[in-house]
């Protein structure tokens, strides 16, 4: 029987948490992948009435996945930060609080999140050379661009000292947890900005929109990277999830064939131990057989040292000692060790007995 160790369970998780993070990076690889490849062979559409007329073309009057140039423009309502007078469309404020802690005798930097909020109002990618309304494309839903808080532009970032007396700072290091002060940042996507948006768009009552594209593989874009230098970026992403992938899977293949080598070793010592102790029993019975009966009488005391009643029948190599009976020997636990100097034990050889 093979029996499962420590080192086995620990080599199998390990091995099994290799393997499916792979399979999570494999994933992310191909969606970058195929994301690059259709952006690259996407048409750049301009909101006007080239686009227009060419939806109302298609039966379902929608693109699934297309690609539209131009610049942010509010649909009537802008959002200003505290701070700054700049017109945006989305708002994303945080107030973070540094701190420094003290764990296990050292000491480490530490950020607390005080706020995190995002403001976002209806804003559209127009036409820059076209004021006509009927042709800006409205954007529903911009949060879900994985990337969107990557596009928004810092108006305000301040940092404020911490002021506490000396000695409130020497009690906050006494107790482990120094504050170091609060940071306040707003991050905007400003209106004018030029984006190029990537999803689906379509005609709804006669109004150009676009969404997230109904294929869950199709990553929805916005931002202000040009179409080039997006293509780019994604194939960067790529070619790094792809080598983390194949990195983790041979990580998770070395982890799942040495398991399979220790339990094939372990079979296979099995294997031998027990052909060992079949030929020590074949010559135990032929010793048994010549021996008179007083030979078992004066060696009462040379019992084994595991089971205390039968006599000691082998030698354990390399150490040389003889403590055991052939049953008591075969029965050890793997990996088998001398029960007198616990060394490992390689073999066992029958004791020849005049």
């Amino acid at each position: 029987m093979v029996v499962i160790d420590v080192v086995d369970k620990v080599v199998s998780v390990g091995g099994a948490l290799a393997n499916i993070l792979a399979f999570v990076l494999y994933k992310y690889y191909r969606n970058r992948s195929e994301t690059a490849r259709l952006v690259k062979q996407t048409t750049i559409w301009n909101p006007d009435a080239e686009l227009y007329d060419h939806l109302n073309q298609q039966k379902d009057h929608n693109l699934q996945y297309a690609v539209v140039e131009g610049v942010v423009k509010d649909l009537g309502r802008v959002l200003q930060g505290r701070y700054s007078k700049n017109d945006g469309v989305i708002l994303h404020t945080e107030i973070i609080e540094h701190q420094s802690k003290r764990v296990n005798g050292f000491w480490s930097d530490m950020k607390k999140a005080i706020k995190d909020s995002t403001e976002i109002v209806p804003f559209a990618i127009a036409n820059v050379r076209s004021k006509e309304p009927k042709f800006q494309v409205e954007v529903l839903d911009p949060l879900q661009s994985p990337s969107i808080y990557n596009e928004l532009e810092t108006t305000y970032d301040h940092f404020e000292p911490n002021k506490n007396t000396f000695m409130q700072n020497s009690l906050d290091r006494l107790f482990g947890e120094v504050t170091k002060g609060i940071q306040e940042t707003e991050s905007m996507l400003l209106t004018g900005t030029s984006v190029i948006g990537v999803g689906k768009v379509f005609l709804e009552r006669g109004a150009l929109k676009m969404a997230a594209a109904d294929d869950p593989n199709r990553t929805f874009i916005l931002t202000k990277m040009r179409k080039p230098e997006l293509v780019r970026t994604l194939e960067s992403q790529s070619s790094t999830f792809k080598m983390l992938s194949v990195l983790c899977f041979v990580i998770g293949g070395s982890m799942l064939g040495y398991l399979i080598w220790r339990h094939v070793k372990k079979i296979l010592e099995e294997k031998k131990r027990r052909q060992e102790f079949e030929e020590i029993q074949r010559v135990l019975q032929s010793s048994q057989s010549t021996q008179g009966s007083h030979n078992e009488d004066s060696r009462a005391d040379e019992t084994c040292v595991v089971c205390l009643s039968n006599p000691r029948q082998v030698i354990t190599l390399n150490c040389g000692h003889i403590a055991m009976c052939a049953t008591c020997a075969e029965l050890l636990p793997y990996p088998k060790k001398c029960p007198v100097c616990r060394a490992d034990i390689e073999r066992f050889v029958a004791v020849y007995r005049p």
